[in-house]
């Protein structure tokens, strides 16, 4: 188990991780979160590559700057550097010095990508240098992999491939964490969401909990009404859209909704209706807003 006690990282004056707990155990994690969430930090914290002002994080009860902690963990930064002349044989030798590999996989898997292994790295393109390290990260044998915007670049078919893989991996007994701003690809894939704001844990829902919070409705009224008009019946208002004549809103679940709706007005449509995985992130992070402040960290 990865073990995130009260953990703080500052850079100068600026706050990237806040007073942050969290445990990850086992399963797939999907990390998500606004731009500069510190969610790139947290990882870089877990892999221990940055040391931390306050808090502890043990890796199977290492601490994770230690050696014995390190061997545990694979972490994938964003932007890995190559060197310009690196081919794939060359990052192999490279990260065959430090880690211990599945080498037969490795291959399977460059194959699989039909991905040239005579050419420099530096030439391919950004989904190509994607699956490339994407192969060589599950082709680690460590027990927890650190994948930060694993998916960027990739299409929708080599996506459904890497996803595929990473089932595998589970199954393995592999413990993965995958930032992502691509929200829709980490549905059904990951076992467990955990939203970071401002450096602090904001959410952590497994899948089958995510969005239990929100009720969306999609409505039409016999006359214009308007978001305080609900909050002024006792709902807790979370997002209030109108498309032409149908208004779609998400309240927070709370009893007799639909009788505190028809008290505003009388509806000549009014029914729930579901909310995927992307939009209730983006929930997430409006309610997050709220109790943290806008300010960019």
């Amino acid at each position: 188990m990865i073990e995130i006690k009260n953990v703080s990282k500052v850079f100068g004056s600026r706050v990237a991780v806040d007073n942050l707990s969290l445990n990850i155990e086992s399963g797939i994690y999907g990390l998500v979160g606004q731009n500069g969430a510190g969610k790139s930090t947290l990882f870089r914290i877990i892999a221990g590559v940055y040391d931390i002002q306050e808090g502890t994080v043990e890796i199977d009860l290492h601490t994770s700057t230690t050696t014995e902690a390190k061997k545990l963990v694979f972490f994938l930064p964003d932007d890995p550097f190559v060197d310009r002349n690196d081919n794939i044989k060359d990052i192999y030798d490279y990260y065959s010095c430090f880690y211990e590999f599945d080498e037969e996989r490795f291959v399977s898997l460059i194959d699989k990508f039909s991905l040239p292994k005579n050419v420099a790295i530096s030439k391919f393109s950004k989904g190509m240098k994607r699956q490339t390290f994407v192969c060589l990260a599950l082709s680690i044998k460590v027990k927890y992999l650190l994948l930060d915007e694993a998916f960027d670049g990739l299409d929708p078919i080599t996506l459904e491939v890497i996803k595929d893989e990473l089932l595998k991996a589970k199954e393995e007994g592999k413990v993965i964490v995958i930032s992502s701003h691509n929200i829709s690809s980490l549905e059904k894939l990951v076992d467990t969401f955990v939203m970071i704001t401002k450096g602090k844990i904001a959410q952590n829902d497994t899948s089958e909990t995510l969005g239990t919070n929100y009720v969306k409705f999609q409505a039409m009224f016999k006359y214009e009404v308007t978001e305080e008009a609900l909050r002024n019946v006792g709902l807790d208002v979370v997002s209030f859209k109108k498309y032409g004549s149908i208004f779609n809103i998400v309240v927070m679940d709370e009893e007799n909704i639909e009788e505190k709706i028809n008290k505003v007005a009388p509806t000549t449509l009014l029914e729930r209706i579901p909310i995927d995985a992307e939009e209730i992130v983006k929930l997430n992070m409006m309610v997050a807003r709220k109790v943290y402040g806008d300010e960019d960290k």
